[in-house]
């Protein structure tokens, strides 16, 4: 039966609008012979030529006009760390960073943390999410120590996201702290990116005795005798780099 068509193409062929004002009924995928009308959110998916559609749960949100959705999510982790910003190095100068400037010398990668990324749409939001372990003790018994540094984001070797701290002790025992960097970016530009996270120390009490570590343990300090640190592990102060990124919903007519 063609309904505004000469020529219908299957049993009931509608050439127009159809209101439906009460349920739509499909034959039940789970009880042959009788009749599905569907629960609330599920949606009718074909089931191919000649097989008849039958109503299914659909597992992610529906996202209105103008929402961000989800669309990637990448993330590493290390257990190396930083270990070169320890006793004896000097910390680099000047004491700030600003967004934009380039990666040189006086930065630090956590190299595993290294993370590339693709950016499918113009309008989106690309949000970064680091943390990581720091310990510090100084090598003389009974002193106190204090430590300051900055890590950061780099995308393309350029600065996009810092965020300075510090950690102190009061004696010789080895002291652990817990370093977050959160940041969202508005509208990357499209194409393949290369973010590295690096890290670099801006002032030290002892420059030459702090012992001082990024992102893994202090296995063992002194000078005479040596103390085996059983205040930590390489496991407990890992790093962890989340990257996610997400794009504009817009619907066109």
């Amino acid at each position: 039966m063609g309904i505004n068509t000469t020529t219908p193409q299957a049993v009931v062929d509608v050439n127009g609008d159809v209101a439906l004002r009460k349920a739509l009924i499909v034959p039940s995928t789970t009880t042959p012979g009788n009749l599905d009308s569907g629960t609330v959110d599920q949606v009718l998916v074909s089931g191919g030529s000649g097989q008849p559609p039958s109503w299914k749960s659909v597992r992610i949100p529906f996202m209105e006009n103008t929402q961000y959705k989800l669309v990637n999510t990448y993330l590493k982790n290390d257990q190396s760390g930083i270990t070169t910003l320890s006793d004896g190095v000097a910390p680099s100068t000047p004491a700030v960073s600003a967004i934009g400037e380039d990666f040189s010398a006086s930065w630090i990668k956590i190299t595993n943390l290294t993370t590339n990324i693709q950016v499918r749409s113009s309008e989106n939001k690309v949000t970064y999410q680091l943390q990581s372990g720091v310990e510090l003790v100084n090598k003389s018994v009974g002193i106190g120590a204090s430590v300051n540094f900055i890590c950061g984001i780099f995308k393309d070797t350029k600065l996009v996201a810092l965020r300075p701290d510090g950690i102190t002790t009061v004696d010789a025992t080895p002291v652990q702290g817990i370093y977050t960097l959160n940041y969202t970016e508005d509208n990357v530009s499209v194409g393949l990116h290369v973010f590295d996270v690096a890290c670099r120390k801006i002032s030290s009490s002892d420059v030459a005795n702090n012992y001082f570590r990024i992102g893994v343990n202090i296995p063992s300090y002194g000078p005479a005798p040596i103390v085996t640190n059983n205040k930590s592990n390489a496991f407990a102060l890992r790093s962890l780099f989340k990257v996610d990124v997400a794009e504009l919903v817009t619907y066109t007519n």
